[in-house]
């Protein structure tokens, strides 16, 4: 009955139908498109219009390596963006999947996502600046890289045990501990363990330069007597002027086959806070303990500075044998054992009557 209905209304009602379905697919087409562009494009919610304010911003880090949907997660946890999925088919669209930089970026929370995707690929990514103090042993360097950059401990630790690294770099030691050049650093977020040590074996590598090269040879010393011996000087003082004395001090107590007897390299065995050492410190068997073994220690007790790898090769010209503090944070230098002793009973003598005072 339809059919013989529609055969009698003839082309018009087709006509009549065709248009209605046009317009349909156009009505639709056009919702898909308003569709697409506000949750896709733009990461709108359909009826909170409110979502549409952004005045709060988070600082983000994007690591080197990581993929678009890596990206979107980093960003969906720290809800930048709403939904990842979304994000990804609006990197795709625009054309950014990998146009997307490693880096630290400040991003507004619950932005449109064509807006994070600009900011991403446009904006030059914000290095990491970390400034390793002289002085400081190889767990403090880690703790302080580890604060504003996500390296692993097990993987920074492996990297200072390669020897093949340390050859590269002229260093005849079994561990990069203690070669970590002290300096202010500007890294990349996601610069591996590798690169970080890296970089600060080559910081080492240019303070040694032909100069110091050639002032090592005539010393006979390898780098890493130099740097070992620097390390010693950087725990007894951070006087620049007393380094001099301090390695003069070290160098005639070396040449006359005495044993340093220097007191940073107890501390180094104990691994705790620096305090005041008891005899019985002095009494452990370890190749550091510098009162029981002659020579250097086997290899740096710290990560000295440029200061006093200058002043290990550079000793004052003086014959001082002996040095103790004299409670100011300096030192008193002398030549004669006696003359030590007397300068110990002084400082005794300050002792007691700070804890008198107390």
């Amino acid at each position: 009955m339809i059919e013989e209905n529609m055969k009698k209304s003839g082309p018009g009602v087709w006509l009549k139908i065709a248009a209605s379905f046009l317009l349909f697919l156009a009505i639709t087409g056009g919702l898909a498109v308003v569709l697409f562009y506000n949750v896709v494009l733009y990461n709108l919610p359909m009826v909170d219009v409110d979502a549409l304010t952004v005045d709060r911003k988070i600082l983000i880090t994007v690591p080197k390596g990581s993929t678009l949907s890596d990206i979107a997660l980093i960003l969906e946890e720290s809800n930048v963006i709403e939904n990842k999925r979304t994000f990804i088919w609006a990197a795709r669209y625009m054309g950014a999947e990998k146009q997307l930089k490693a880096g630290k970026y400040l991003l507004p929370t619950q932005a449109p996502n064509h807006q994070v995707l600009k900011i991403l690929y446009s904006a030059v990514p914000q290095s990491i600046r970390i400034t390793i103090p002289e002085g400081k042993r190889t767990a403090a360097v880690y703790e302080i890289i580890h604060k504003q950059l996500p390296i692993s401990r097990d993987s920074f630790y492996a990297v200072l045990k390669d020897t093949a690294l340390a050859r590269s770099f002229g260093i005849d030691d079994r561990n990069l501990s203690g070669y970590l050049m002290p300096n202010t650093y500007d890294f990349d977020p996601g610069t591996t363990e590798r690169e970080i040590i890296t970089t600060m074996l080559k910081q080492l590598d240019a303070v040694f330069d032909e100069n110091l090269t050639a002032r090592m040879r005539q010393l006979r010393m390898s780098k890493r007597e130099v740097v070992t011996l620097a390390s010693i000087i950087e725990g007894e003082t951070a006087d620049d002027d007393e380094r001099y004395l301090v390695s003069a001090v070290y160098h005639n107590r070396l040449k006359k086959k005495m044993p340093l007897q220097a007191d940073p390299t107890i501390q180094f065995i104990l691994q705790e806070s620096p305090r005041r050492l008891y005899h019985k410190d002095l009494e452990i068997d370890s190749p550091y303990n510098t009162y029981k073994y002659k020579g250097l220690p086997p290899g740096p007790i710290n990560n000295p500075g440029k200061a006093s790898i200058l002043a290990a090769l550079y000793p004052a010209n003086v014959r001082y044998l002996y040095m103790v503090a004299d409670g100011t944070g300096r030192h008193i230098f002398t030549e004669t054992h006696y003359a030590h002793l007397k300068a110990r009973e002084k400082l005794d003598k300050l002792r007691k009557a700070a804890v008198n005072k107390k």
